[in-house]
């Protein structure tokens, strides 16, 4: 298949990279390809790569639409995806190898309603494609203009844990 990277976008045609990289203002000589890279999985915002890479999906063809990672593998790489953090501890390696939840134990919750903020720490038993199991830790923070996202595989500082 193979894929175009600009600044911001990703491509699976050149006609389509340098249309995008006029819209990002990537200089034609700086987008990047890679000739074996295969769309895995393809969300509506986001997708992954054979080459353990996450992008944005748009410029995408909407045909192109694989969904080789578990609904859980999904979820969670959504739910940090969509936040205001910019990767999870564990890694999106990790996320996606997940071929299930097996177990989610609520470890924490804090509120404020005056300032519409809360956080909730979980403890999740997953098991990978390869069958082991291991526990990670999700962070959710909230608050007024969007949220926070943390899965990592040691609980959070200052939650008693």
């Amino acid at each position: 298949m193979g894929r175009y990277l600009t600044r911001r976008y990703v491509a699976v045609d050149w006609d389509e990279a340098v249309r995008l990289a006029g819209l990002d203002q990537t200089p034609i000589a700086e987008i990047r390809y890679t000739a074996d890279a295969e769309l895995i999985h393809r969300t509506e915002w986001w997708a992954w790569w054979s080459d353990e890479l996450l992008t944005i999906a748009i410029g995408l063809p909407e045909s192109l639409n694989p969904q080789g990672l578990s609904t859980d593998a999904v979820e969670l790489m959504s739910d940090v995806w969509g936040s205001d953090s910019p990767q999870p501890q564990c890694g999106w390696r990790t996320l996606a190898k997940i071929q299930s939840i097996l177990y989610r134990e609520p470890l924490s919750v804090t509120t404020d309603l005056r300032n519409s903020q809360f956080a909730t720490c979980e403890c999740l038993i997953v098991e990978f494609f390869d069958g082991n199991q291991r526990s990670l830790y999700r962070l959710w923070a909230g608050y007024n203009e969007g949220y926070w996202c943390e899965i990592s595989w040691e609980p959070p500082d200052g939650w008693g844990m």
